[in-house]
């Protein structure tokens, strides 16, 4: 929804040179005109930290539900059962309070820090098995052997989905952030990912029913078995698969495309590296100031419920607002030196790359812990790393640009 006279500025994030790079266009636009409407996506964009941290922290006025859309329609020939949880997908991720307050209590406990550590081991035994599949080898694209299926295995192991699914959740994760952040792409490859979809609904549904026959020692099994005050099921089966879903959409790519930005932004100053293989203690902080520097959330959605302003410009009732924590987190008014990559940067997890407030993801503690065990064993196993030289292409998304490829290169034992 557009207002008379609404500010513009040159900025589009599918736009290919400010999808690959962005930042110098973010910044003027932080200095010269912080919101703005942005008319190929129908959406006001939201730049600065102060003016993204108060969005995400009035969540009366700028609404979670129904903010994230598909930016692909249904085609006409594909078929979407009634219950299916697409294309509103109303997870905790999607809904605001009361419904956000109840379900995001049950779900909490799951993702607590203490509660996800235990799951260290079983990463760093992921972690490790892939790097067994390359380090003979001397070279290796990180993204296809390593970035992207620890997330996927990772979080198929905490649901309980067996180990040959997790492949399958790949593709419906891929399927979902296309469909969802690269508009108007052709009917046919459309109609393929929807049909993926509804495949991944049923999928989760069957899972839900055999849980609730054989409980196990899974997080399927805690939402089927959870209950409300008086006894009955907490969640519905819609709200268990809604949520199963997000879990896996919102925790496999992110986590991936940080993998490969960390090592990346490491590699690419030989002198961090080394101190980080000098000092393993320094993996946290790589992590942190990964996600503040080049976080994998370029952008999301929320709606506003009322005319409204947003640093000083007017919001009209209804209008979809694209905050920015990728350009929040480089505001020159919030950081020092905002540009650049600092291991010892003081006060560096007040980014926003996990959001802020109420929807501040609930995921942020495994999303870390992956990060962190990913990050330890490269260094561990593969401390000559080498970044040679290339381009690294970012796929076209609004929320989520994730590297195509990162190639990298070490001395092979034998070599």
């Amino acid at each position: 929804m557009e207002a008379t006279g609404c500010p513009r500025f040159d900025y589009d994030p599918l736009d290919p040179g400010h999808g690959q790079d962005p930042w110098g266009r973010l910044a003027e636009a932080r200095r010269e005109q912080p919101v703005f409407f942005m008319p190929s996506l129908g959406m006001w964009c939201v730049t600065r930290y102060d003016d993204v941290r108060a969005v995400l922290h009035d969540s009366a006025t700028f609404s979670n539900a129904s903010a994230i859309e598909l930016a692909n329609p249904i085609p006409d020939d594909v078929e979407v059962p009634p219950h299916c949880v697409f294309p509103e997908l109303r997870s905790i991720g999607n809904i605001d309070a009361p419904d956000h307050t109840r379900q995001r209590k049950l779900i909490q406990p799951a993702f607590t820090p203490k509660r996800v550590r235990r799951w260290t081991d079983e990463i760093r035994a992921i972690a490790d098995e892939l790097i067994d599949g390359f380090a003979a080898a001397g070279e290796v694209d990180l993204v296809a052997a390593y970035a992207d299926p620890i997330p996927i295995r990772t979080i198929a192991a905490i649901l309980g989905f067996p180990p040959e699914s997790a492949a399958k959740f790949r593709h419906w994760t891929d399927s979902f952030f296309d469909l969802l952040g690269v508009p108007g792409m052709p009917r046919e490859r459309a109609a393929e990912l929807w049909r993926g979809l509804v495949e991944s609904d049923d999928y989760v549904r069957e899972l839900i029913e055999q849980r609730r026959r054989e409980p196990r020692d899974d997080l399927v099994s805690d939402l089927v078995g959870s209950v409300a005050d008086d006894g009955t099921p907490a969640l519905t089966d819609d709200e268990i698969t809604a949520n199963v879903h997000a879990f896996v959409v919102a925790g496999t790519d992110t986590t991936a495309i940080l993998i490969a930005q960390v090592v990346r932004l490491l590699l690419e100053d030989r002198a961090r590296w080394a101190e980080v293989v000098a000092d393993p203690g320094l993996i946290d902080a790589a992590i942190e100031e990964t996600l503040r520097f080049r976080g994998p959330l370029r952008g999301n959605m929320r709606v506003a419920t009322r005319d409204c302003e947003v640093g000083g410009v007017a919001i009209p009732q209804g209008a979809k607002l694209y905050w920015m924590p990728a350009s929040a987190n480089l505001d020159e008014a919030h950081y020092e030196a905002p540009e650049r990559f600092d291991l010892h940067r003081r006060a560096g997890s007040d980014h926003l790359a996990f959001g802020v407030g109420t929807h501040f993801c609930v995921g942020a503690p495994l999303a870390r812990l992956e990060g962190q065990v990913a990050l330890e064993r490269l260094v561990a196993r593969l401390p000559n790393l080498r970044l040679p030289a290339q381009e690294v292409e970012y796929l076209p998304n609004i929320i989520t640009p994730a590297p195509a490829a990162l190639r990298l290169e070490w001395d092979a034992p034998g070599a």
